[in-house]
């Protein structure tokens, strides 16, 4: 699209109008005073002719101003000549200069150097010029000479010069304006879809709502929070899409300090905390009226959790290492006990009581070193389904023919990123814990579903046939040293979702599944480059 041939074209149009427009009116005004003309007195009869002739032109003109037919300059050059002709003529038969119709050639040269740049504008002043001098040379023939009919010739040929002149100037002043204007907006343009670009791909959520409240805009990050599946439409109700959300932005509309809690907007969407800021409040005519921004709180409550845990793990790893050799003396002390031939069978449950303690001790000095030494992930990309495949022989193997794990896969093929040892690391958790309920309820089940989310990420669903989790523990599913097991250390689960995070991924517990319990991983998407750590 080249913008200087756009604006010669619209010129060109509002130019070919305003010759239709005056040449109806030149044969208009001689029509309806024929008995007493206005113009055309010279030669009334003439002049009615020409006035038609160059009305039919111009209807014409309006047919063949296409592109087609020539280029915008070629078509400006043909009408504006033959404006200069007609008028010309048209002056001739009303009297000559003194009549009015000399100003409308000074309309056509300042058109024709708006049209037209540089020598072919200044080409028509001087055919004008030509024009009006032969007329007048006419005019001497047939009435004599006339000092003032002269004067006022040469006057105008003079102003045709100046017109065109200051014509062209402010033609190149507007042409640079217009050009000017052309490339701001390209530039807010670009400047814009460039916004819309990093609003689209900001982890934060943002929602933009009128009044109502309406959607008016949405980007991807608040549709995925918010957990669903389908983009928000525009001028969609806020309502439709979260109840929790619309009523925290009616509370915040009447309490401007309220600040709401975290929430869920579906059972599968993470934790989401909401802040409300006000656009254009001293504008009362804009179409929106409110910001809102979403930010994954689940992010935000890990993120709080690791900086205490940090320093936390470096103090608990020192604690470990001196709690271990002690540990380690007392469990060796009870097995060279127990091995005593004079020990009674009380004592006997005693040293066993002391021996299962302290390997659930060793375990917990284990999962603590663990946590501090944990190694950086090394992602790769793999399909997943052979990986599965293989650990289902390998996790067999190990725990006997008590264990059946069932898959069901969506797709042929499914490309995950991760760190294969840390994936067999959560995964053998899950499943482990799996088997542990499921045993509990006589089924020694556990089945792994893989499958697409709608924003083409990889999950896996681990789901056994336990009885489930009760409302009050899944809150602190997640927390390091919570367990309801007498046995357990509290760590395996946050490992779990340790490792996930550190490979980008998520790990969450899907609410009742079934008669069991649904773990699900959601990888991150297998284009997306992963971080330099």
């Amino acid at each position: 699209m080249n913008p200087a041939l756009d604006s010669d074209r619209r010129l060109l149009k509002i130019y070919v109008w305003y010759r239709l427009g005056l040449a109806a009116l030149l044969f208009l005004l001689q029509r309806l005073h024929f008995q007493n003309p206005v113009l055309g007195q010279e030669d009334p009869a003439g002049y009615m002719h020409l006035a038609l002739i160059y009305f039919l032109f111009n209807v014409l003109s309006l047919v063949f101003n296409r592109d087609r037919w020539a280029s915008p300059p070629v078509r400006a050059v043909v009408f504006i000549y033959v404006d200069v002709m007609m008028l010309t003529l048209l002056i001739h038969k009303s009297g000559g200069v003194t009549s009015d119709l000399p100003l409308l050639l000074a309309v056509v040269v300042a058109a024709g150097n708006i049209l037209l740049r540089g020598r072919l504008g200044l080409l028509i002043s001087a055919v004008a010029t030509l024009a009006l001098l032969y007329e007048e040379a006419l005019l001497i023939d047939e009435q004599g000479l006339s000092w003032q009919s002269l004067n006022a010739t040469a006057f105008l040929c003079l102003s045709f010069f100046g017109i065109a002149v200051l014509s062209q100037q402010l033609a190149q002043r507007l042409r640079q304006s217009e050009a000017l204007t052309a490339r701001q907006e390209r530039m807010l343009l670009e400047m814009h879809r460039m916004s819309m670009q990093i609003i689209q791909r900001m982890r934060t959520g943002i929602l933009v709502v009128d009044d109502v409240p309406r959607v008016v805009m949405a980007n991807d990050a608040a549709r995925i929070l918010l957990g669903l599946t389908q983009p928000m439409l525009h001028l969609s109700q806020l309502a439709e899409h979260s109840p929790p959300l619309a009523s925290a932005l009616e509370r915040w509309i009447h309490s401007p300090h309220f600040r709401p809690r975290p929430f869920q907007n579906h059972s599968t969407s993470p934790e989401i905390s909401a802040s409300f800021t006000v656009l254009d409040s001293e504008q009362t005519d804009t179409p929106w009226s409110t910001l809102i921004f979403l930010e994954d709180n689940t992010q935000l409550a890990q993120q709080a959790q690791q900086l205490k845990l940090a320093s936390l793990g470096r103090f608990t790893a020192s604690i470990a290492h001196e709690i271990r050799n002690p540990m380690g003396a007392i469990s060796h002390a009870s097995q060279l006990l127990a091995e005593a031939p004079d020990i009674q069978q009380e004592d006997q449950r005693l040293l066993q009581i002391i021996q299962q303690h302290c390997r659930r001790m060793n375990g917990i000095i284990e999962n603590v070193l663990q946590l501090s030494r944990r190694e950086r992930p090394v992602s790769q990309l793999f399909d997943l389904l052979p990986w599965l495949d293989k650990f289902t022989e390998e996790f067999s193997q190990g725990y006997g023919q008590q264990a059946t794990l069932e898959r069901q896969d969506e797709s042929p093929t499914l490309v995950v990123r991760f760190d294969p040892d840390q994936l067999f690391q959560v995964l053998q958790n899950l499943v482990s814990n799996g088997l542990r309920y499921s045993l509990k309820q006589g089924s020694s089940r556990v089945k792994l579903l893989t499958g697409l989310l709608d924003a083409d990420r990889p999950h896996l669903d681990i789901i056994d046939d336990g009885p489930g989790l009760s409302q009050d523990i899944r809150p602190h599913l997640f927390e390091p040293f919570f367990t309801t097991e007498t046995q357990g250390t509290g760590l395996g689960l946050y490992l779990s979702r340790e490792l996930c995070e550190a490979n980008q991924a998520r790990l969450d517990y899907l609410y009742p599944f079934g008669p069991g319990s649904c773990f699900r991983i959601t990888f991150s998407h297998p284009d997306r480059y992963p971080p330099v750590l």
